[in-house]
């Protein structure tokens, strides 16, 4: 794809992933990235290139009805039959016929005028035209292919005849016969415009530009010709060269709004929004009712975080625009970056209205669903995505994240499994299934899903420390500091690694050395990290450190100051130093954030009776 299919990619990636993973588990953010976006109304540059010629093939069919078309070689073909005879009859009757619309009573005058004079080029010209008209291509092409038997050097039967080659999907043949045509009249600009479409088509540059070139050799003043050379340039990046083109161009029609909206799509592509947004203000300024410039003027709003403005533009795109869905999709997502939730669901399903087998939307509408907090209503739209989505996999973790905050803990490992199914391949998902093993302490069965990851992605390190974490978790210490070891074989500065088997060692009271040496090599890492700072706190607990404990312990207490596990370790620091109301304290906080752990009344009871001996 060429720069402007980049910039398709650019503009539509530019937003739509971070509109939509706000809020959502942090494991399951990273799979909410590949949304399809690629659904703006701006059409990548072959796609032009494909309408153009179009236009042109249905330009040249129409032209060929014509005998006096200006520029064209003219030939016996262009000469109607003899007036005295019956074939000038019948192709006065199939003319009146035509011009009355009665294409089917036309045809068959003039089959009856060729049956007089099948001689004809002129007859065989008319009749192409006429099933051209009725949509059978297939007997147009045999009868403008006589036309040209009849009168090979006839310019316009070759360029109707090249026309049907293309709707007939024969590219190559078409070449031809516009290569045949500048034989023929090589100052021809119709078949140079073909022939550089073609091409340009065809990502042939080179001829492209060649063609277009000729072009402008014949007239420099083609305002096609310099419109297109300047998107073949950019096909082709080359950027400065396609600016000169389109300036051109825009000295020949100042206000031309397609090599306006190209030029603007360079400084897009170049980061210069400030310049894109000018030419587009600049569009709207003599064409108020430019929806895509409206649109576009929106996207670039959108990436310059100027979301208020941004809304402002698609709404106005939304309004001129009869087949508004991406725009106001568009429009939801902005409301979604905003906070504003029922105004995006009510935009996403106004488009699903309209459009019901919108997977994209659905999946835009069910994440919106699940943000309000509206779980069941978002369960269902995910779980209306089909099997064949691109989005059913991203559908099925957001269903396991629903699940799991209703406590439907069996439908949340179903909907994992689903997605494993689906994508096998993506060894993420079986740590998202072993977490919920972990929460269900079904720990065997987290490791045996963790051990068959490791056959899809064996030197992924984050299934390594699943993997530790669960064996730790199953009482299988020594295990687990081999998982975490060979996380370090594969990322040496895993931080959480390191700290793991460094804690776990300064838990178990051995090699206290190696443990504070893996836990300091951490914090160097995460120099921040309250967990790792409370690991090095309880090194030092452990080796008897007092002074050093307390001070790294009540740094990471003010790191992480709702985490019982470190207020806890700080106050046995406090207890172990004879500061018993300190101690006290400190447990009774742990209480207020875990009431279930029973051990801490315990070590207050027993610090209660120390001060009373006291």
């Amino acid at each position: 794809m060429g720069f402007y299919g980049e910039l398709e990619r650019l503009r539509k990636g530019s937003r739509e992933h971070s509109l939509l993973t706000r809020g959502r588990p942090r494991d399951t953010l990273k799979y909410i990235e590949k949304l399809k976006n690629g659904h703006t109304r701006n059409l990548p540059s072959m796609m032009i290139f494909r309408a153009f010629l179009c236009f042109l093939v249905c330009t040249v069919w129409l032209s060929a009805c014509s005998a006096t078309k200006q520029g064209i070689i003219y030939s016996k073909a262009a000469v109607p039959p003899n007036p005295q005879g019956r074939a000038y009859y019948h192709f006065l009757l199939a003319h009146l016929n035509q011009q009355a619309g009665n294409i089917e009573e036309a045809t068959k005058h003039y089959q009856k005028a060729l049956q007089e004079d099948q001689q004809s080029a002129y007859l065989h010209m008319q009749m192409a035209n006429s099933y051209l008209k009725r949509g059978i291509p297939e007997k147009a092409l045999a009868e403008a292919e006589k036309a040209i038997a009849l009168d090979p050097d006839n310019v316009n039967a070759h360029l109707l005849l090249g026309g049907l080659y293309l709707s007939l999907r024969q590219r190559e043949k078409g070449i031809e016969v516009y290569q045949k045509v500048l034989q023929i009249d090589p100052q021809n600009q119709e078949a140079h415009i073909f022939l550089g479409t073609l091409f340009a088509e065809g990502r042939d540059v080179e001829k492209a530009i060649s063609h277009f070139k000729a072009l402008l050799e014949i007239d420099p003043a083609s305002l096609m010709g310099n419109y297109y050379l300047g998107r073949v340039y950019g096909e082709a990046k080359r950027f400065d060269e396609a600016k000169e083109q389109y300036r051109t161009a825009l000295k020949i029609k100042p206000h031309f709004e397609p090599a306006l909206m190209d030029l603007a799509l360079i400084h897009e592509i170049q980061h210069e929004q400030e310049k894109a947004i000018e030419i587009y203000k600049a569009i709207l300024a003599q064409n108020p009712g430019n929806a895509e410039a409206h649109d576009r003027l929106g996207q670039v709003y959108i990436r310059q975080n100027k979301l208020n403005e941004a809304l402002t533009e698609l709404q106005a795109a939304e309004k001129l625009t009869i087949y508004n869905h991406e725009v106001r999709t568009k429009i939801g997502l902005i409301y979604f970056e905003q906070g504003k939730i029922e105004e995006a669901i009510a935009q996403f399903s106004l488009v699903l209205s309209a459009q019901p087998k919108n997977d994209r939307v659905r999946y835009y509408l069910a994440t919106a669903l699940e943000e309000k907090k509206e779980w069941e209503q978002a369960a269902d739209e995910f779980r209306r995505l089909p099997a064949s989505s691109s989005f059913y996999v991203d559908a099925q973790i957001h269903l396991a994240y629903l699940y799991e905050k209703q406590d439907k803990m069996e439908e949340a490992v179903q909907a994992l499994k689903t997605a494993i199914q689906a994508k096998p391949e993506n060894a993420d998902l079986y740590r998202f299934l072993a977490s919920l093993y972990e929460k269900e302490k079904r720990y065997d069965e987290g490791i045996r899903l963790l051990q068959k990851a490791l056959e899809v992605a064996p030197q992924d390190e984050k299934i390594y420390f699943s993997l530790g974490v669960l064996y730790d978790k199953s009482g299988n210490w020594q295990e687990c500091i081999q998982q975490m070891r060979r996380v370090l074989e594969i990322k040496p500065d895993h931080a959480q690694a390191l700290n793991y088997i460094g804690y776990t060692y300064a838990d178990k009271g051995i090699h206290l050395d190696e443990a504070e040496t893996l836990i300091k090599k951490a914090l160097e890492l995460k120099p921040e990290d309250g967990y790792i700072t409370d690991s090095l706190g309880w090194v030092y607990f452990k080796k008897g450190e007092l002074d050093k404990a307390i001070a790294e312990l009540e740094k990471a207490h003010r790191l992480a100051p709702e985490d019982p596990v470190i207020l806890e370790h700080l106050g046995d620091a406090y207890a172990q130093v004879n500061q018993m109301e300190k101690a006290i304290q400190v447990y009774q906080q742990v209480l207020q954030l875990d009431p279930k752990k029973t051990e801490i009344k315990e070590k207050i009871k027993k610090l209660q009776k120390e001060k009373k001996r006291r």
